[in-house]
């Protein structure tokens, strides 16, 4: 097990995600740059998945990382909810139901997000598109999801759908990105 992944997973999610509970989406952009820069790392659930799905993770490796990330979630949103004294209080705001728009913006957003991220090495453009994509309202579900529902016991059919459904649809997105990219776009100069 490389202890060096498994902490930047777990810690990039949990910063990643605790400023997107307790800031705004500017803030969140860019604490997911400065994490990708400085650590390394996917952090993001859905770049997981793409990557288990495209072959360029280890299975092993890639479950590892999702479950590091889900842990920084959760922890984020407990810390949030100790901090606050918000525990079962629905602090968690939620997600939109998984209808048509919300899944083609979580599949276009996965899509731009990996292209982003592997044809710039997974840097500062990563957290400055995150940072735009949730200024236009999409919404990208992952390891912030799953620890608010968890820590609100929010699991409602409906949320469970919406919030998995949006990260599957994301890193197929994701998928997409990383098997036709090189072919759409060419090779990187």
């Amino acid at each position: 097990m490389d202890q060096k992944r498994v902490l930047t997973e777990l810690i990039g999610s949990l910063a990643v995600v605790y400023f997107a509970i307790t800031q705004d989406a500017m803030v969140t952009g860019l604490v997911l740059a400065i994490f990708m820069i400085a650590m390394g790392g996917t952090i993001l659930p859905m770049f997981t998945l793409a990557k288990m799905a495209a072959g360029r993770d280890e299975i092993e490796e890639g479950a590892l990382d999702f479950t590091m990330q889900i842990l920084g979630g959760v922890l984020a949103y407990a810390l949030f909810a100790y901090e606050t004294d918000a525990w079962g209080t629905n602090a968690w705001a939620g997600v939109d139901a998984l209808g048509p728009v919300i899944a083609v913006g979580s599949l276009f957003g996965g899509f731009l997000l990996m292209m982003v991220y592997e044809r710039c090495g997974g840097g500062w453009e990563v957290g400055v598109l995150a940072w735009m994509v949730m200024l236009g309202g999409a919404s990208l579900t992952g390891a912030g999801d799953i620890g608010g529902m968890l820590v609100d016991s929010a699991w409602s059919g409906e949320h469970i759908i919406s919030v998995f459904g949006g990260m599957v649809l994301a890193g197929i997105g994701g998928y997409v990105a990383l098997m036709f990219g090189d072919q759409l776009l060419g090779e990187e100069e």
